[in-house]
């Protein structure tokens, strides 16, 4: 991920395409062009974009054709709309779809770096809450797998408890990690936010839930794996809800 965003810029007029990716590039952005509709989806086939800026009338978006089928390739990647011909049609059509910005040419540069550094923001928080919920989730199926091992299996290595509690404490700590790179995108600094400021939003609630989770099913197992590394988790993880 770069330092301020990737950018995939549309458009068939080839200097207005050229002279905004400029202006966007000296800001910080990497950016990429395309011509046409077809050759911006390529684009986003290939690469990882945080945010796509696309012609109203080039060749390809009758309709919004390109709109919908980056919404369908990428769900959740913004588009920030650039016409000279604005209609009531392509306005309303936008208000279904991820768009960021419905802006008129010739644009307002102050307008579209505002914009841009919005729906990137935005974008990148969206992904990095989805990422660490996946994450959580792996590691709430991880600690329920350890649930049904019985001490038998526990006293014969199987399987590795410190192996596998090694892999469920990196899971812990990226969790944390994707929490803090969250709290950046919010802010729109540089500035790593606390873990725990984030736990007590709508969809940090959750991660908070899968965290208790996983400290009740340390409890249960405590007996079948005497393991340090498996305590140690858990006085983390406790420490971690005490300052929520």
């Amino acid at each position: 991920m770069t330092e301020r965003g990737m950018i995939l810029i549309a458009d068939d007029d080839e200097t207005f395409l050229e002279s905004t990716a400029e202006l966007l590039r000296q800001q910080g952005y990497d950016v990429r062009t395309a011509p046409d509709a077809d050759a911006a989806m390529s684009e986003v086939r290939k690469g990882s974009f945080d945010l796509l800026i696309s012609d109203l009338e080039m060749p390809g978006n009758e309709g919004l054709r390109l709109v919908r089928d980056v919404a369908a390739e990428v769900g959740g990647l913004p588009v920030i709309i650039l016409t000279g011909l604005p209609t009531t049609e392509s306005a309303v059509a936008s208000i279904d779809l991820p768009v960021a910005g419905y802006l008129l040419k010739p644009v307002d540069i102050a307008e579209l770096l505002r914009r841009t550094d919005v729906a990137i923001a935005r974008f990148r928080a969206y992904r990095t809450m989805r990422e660490t919920e996946s994450r959580m989730e792996k590691m709430r199926q991880e600690m329920g797998q350890i649930a049904t091992v019985n001490p038998a299996q526990a006293r014969n290595g199987v399987p590795s408890v410190d192996a596998f509690l090694a892999l469920t404490l990196r899971n812990v700590m990226g969790s944390l990690s994707d929490l803090g790179l969250l709290g950046q995108a919010l802010s729109g600094q540089k500035v790593e936010a606390h873990p725990c400021q984030l736990m007590n939003c709508p969809r940090g609630a959750q991660l908070k839930a899968a965290v208790e989770e996983t400290i009740n099913v340390i409890e249960q197992t405590k007996a079948s794996f005497k393991s340090k590394q498996l305590g140690e988790l858990r006085r983390q993880l406790e420490l971690l809800l005490e300052h929520v």
